[in-house]
């Protein structure tokens, strides 16, 4: 296995900002401009967008046919006792159903469920992505496996997406298996996790090394790593290009791998990354194992595309949902209060059961399959990511946003 190693990443709150639109367009581009920027070799970008890759799919019922899933309010509603009563006002109502709630959030022996999702049982409300719908990425396991039946060679079997350009074979198993909660579903307000770029908050560096054509260039090195420094942004706060970024210096902030552009398409081999992510204070991990890039080099110096892997089952529950090994600002484990209170608050605003998405993961896995068990261990996500041209240099810089960082 690739050492692991770590790119900083961080939101404000666990509700986020409007889907982010990228289309990732891998279609050809001459790239002339881009080719001019080539220095000793070397090309830098800062990505300046990143959201989870989906679908673009804009009705719902046609994605999930059985619905979007259930949350806590929503079962207890469903109960003779959660119905409303008579002369019950609104406030008295809501109120209810968020006590009513907490019963669906307790496992029989007592624990919340959130912070021991294994303590329940998986959830028929939780339902997944079904029938022949477009989703973006792309395929990491090299077959398709809808088409032949069968699971490629270390994975688990699960039923490959068509992509948004027509493309087979598409892995990508955490879309399929919570697509269709309210925050993931179309017109869902969590994927968009770039929102605090602006004040620091995270940043992802990308350096090409041995680069003598943008266009074509059959063997480059391909850097990925945490940005150092703020975002440099606009005054109507969007990234600028070209401004100057120190790298993380510590080496689990660093990835190092090979690629190779073909028609202004770059494509990076696999190795394994780890983002830090912070939601409430809660700082948390994002690994992904097996990483890797595709994405259109263009003219105007910026590459658009998708960045895909491999999520440890366990730790994109923690990290999304569950919140479990969340640590403080010292690094140690955050307080059972803001754990639990954060993961529970999650589920009934997003409109889950932490259980069922928990359960979800692990039966819709399909990566680094156990030799010993037959199960997989990590689930195929896909990214959409966009990137400008930056200066990429190991050595202190000041930003002029650095009075922004929290």
């Amino acid at each position: 296995m690739n050492a692991i190693s770590t790119i900083r990443l961080s939101a404000a709150a666990l509700a986020f900002g409007g889907l982010a639109v990228l289309a990732p367009s891998l279609t050809p581009q001459a790239a002339p401009e881009q080719s001019s920027r080539i220095q000793d070799g070397k090309l830098g970008f800062i990505v300046s967008d990143i959201s989870y890759g989906l679908s673009n799919a804009k009705d719902a019922a046609a994605m999930c046919p059985k619905g979007l899933s259930l949350g806590p309010r929503d079962l207890f509603a469903a109960t003779p006792e959660g119905k409303r009563r008579a002369e019950e006002s609104d406030t008295d109502y809501t109120k209810r159903l968020a006590a009513g709630g907490n019963a669906f959030m307790t496992a029989p022996n007592g624990q919340n469920l959130c912070m021991n999702p294994e303590a329940g049982k998986p959830d028929p409300s939780l339902h997944a992505v079904s029938g022949d719908v477009p989703a973006y990425g792309i395929d990491l396991d090299g077959q398709d496996s809808r088409a032949k039946g069968r699971a490629a060679s270390g994975t688990c079997a699960h039923d490959d997406f068509r992509g948004i350009d027509g493309e087979r074979g598409i892995d990508n198993q955490f879309f399929r298996a919570v697509g269709c909660t309210n925050t993931l579903a179309p017109g869902g307000q969590a994927n968009d996790f770039g929102t605090q770029m602006a004040v620091g908050e995270w940043g992802i560096l990308i350096a090409l090394e041995n680069v003598q054509d943008a266009r074509n260039d059959n063997d480059i090195v391909v850097r990925l790593y945490a940005n150092n420094d703020p975002m440099e942004v606009s005054a109507n706060h969007e990234p600028l290009p070209n401004a100057t970024y120190a790298v993380d210096p510590d080496p689990r902030y660093q990835a190092t791998s090979r690629g190779r552009i073909v028609n202004g398409v770059l494509t990076s081999d696999p190795v394994d990354v780890r983002f830090h992510w912070v939601v409430n204070g809660i700082h948390l991990d994002r690994p992904l194992q097996d990483a890797r890039l595709r994405v259109t080099v263009k003219a105007d110096g910026s590459m658009e595309g998708i960045l895909a892997g491999y999520s440890p089952v366990e730790e994109i529950y923690d990290t999304v949902f569950g919140f479990r090994t969340g640590r403080d600002g010292k690094g140690e484990l955050a307080s059972l209060r803001a754990r639990q209170g954060s993961s529970s608050g999650y589920a009934f605003t997003a409109r889950h059961t932490c259980n069922g998405v928990y359960y979800a993961l692990k039966q819709m896995a399909d990566g680094h399959r156990d030799a010993k068990t037959g199960e997989c261990t990590s689930i195929s996500t896909q990214y959409r990511v966009k990137a400008i041209p930056a200066f990429v240099v190991n050595a202190k810089t000041q930003s002029q946003n650095q009075d922004l960082v929290k």
